[in-house]
């Protein structure tokens, strides 16, 4: 009996026991946004991965159909660099996530470079974006000065 598989990028997200190769670096310092960036860094610096997410991936026909906007890296830097996510870093969180989407939803075979990379990037996202956002974001003596003066 066939075992029946799971859609492509709940797949890649389920299995938190799986080894991340490369694991990121956990940013804990700074504005939850401020961490934002720097995972999307870490990410960008990713060369064997991130070379298939620098241009989104909707120049390969087959995924155009299957994600009707697809993002990539520059784009998602651009919006944080912007404003466009404000202090919400589960909105910078999906934007990462529709970046890898268009390769797993696609129709690339399960060895296929693009499918490897977001299956790669979208574990360490996963695990290191949970663990930036779960960490105490300390006051900076300017905020808690300005507090004290509010007060």
């Amino acid at each position: 009996m066939a075992a029946v598989a799971a859609a492509p990028v709940a797949a890649a997200r389920m299995d938190a026991r799986m080894d991340v190769p490369h694991p990121l670096e956990v940013p804990t310092a700074g504005s939850l946004m401020r961490r934002c960036g720097a995972i999307l860094e870490q990410l960008s610096s990713r060369e064997e991965e991130a070379r298939w997410f620098s241009t989104p991936l909707a120049a390969v026909p087959a995924s155009a159909a299957v994600v009707p906007q697809p993002l990539d890296y520059g784009t998602v830097r651009r919006r944080l660099r912007d404003g466009v996510y404000g202090d919400e870093p589960l909105a910078f969180a999906n934007d990462v996530r529709l970046v890898f989407d268009a390769a797993l939803a696609n129709h690339y075979s399960e060895a296929a470079p693009p499918r490897a990379a977001a299956k790669s990037a979208l574990l360490a996202f996963e695990r290191c974006f949970a663990a930036a956002m779960s960490a105490p974001v300390t006051e900076t003596a300017a905020a808690a000065a300005a507090a004290a003066a509010a007060e």
